[in-house]
């Protein structure tokens, strides 16, 4: 069974709503979920754990030094970054080397994010 990581909930239904249904799609299709309770708890998990098989996190809260830790520990590990409409970039080229997927936050978008992680 594959691991994936999900660094939340946010405490906003916006942003909670739509990682729930990614859950209960992903738990469908055989993923294993587990919620870190912080960063380092997740750096942790990812050193000690070969099954994890991604991290669901949001850019707003972690955004790029949680991924330059992760890829300093597993640089194939893909990286799934939920954004709104306000988000903010500030990536180089060397950077989005990473293995690194963008959505949007959205009600009934899961089956088709869940497709695209799987």
């Amino acid at each position: 069974m594959n691991i994936i990581a999900i660094m939340g909930p946010t405490g906003v239904y916006y942003k909670d709503e739509p990682i729930r249904e990614l859950h209960a799609a992903l738990a469908a299709m055989g993923f294993q979920l587990v919620y870190p309770k912080n960063s380092g708890d997740l750096l942790k998990l990812i050193e000690a754990n070969a099954r994890i098989c991604g991290v669901i996190f949001d850019w707003d809260d972690y955004s790029l030094e949680l991924c330059s830790e992760i890829n300093e520990l597993n640089e194939y590990l893909p990286l799934y970054a939920f954004i709104n409409t306000h988000s903010t970039f500030d990536v180089s080229l060397h950077e989005m080397r990473m293995v690194l997927y963008f959505f949007e936050y959205g009600l009934n978008a899961a089956d088709d994010i869940a497709q695209r992680i799987q």
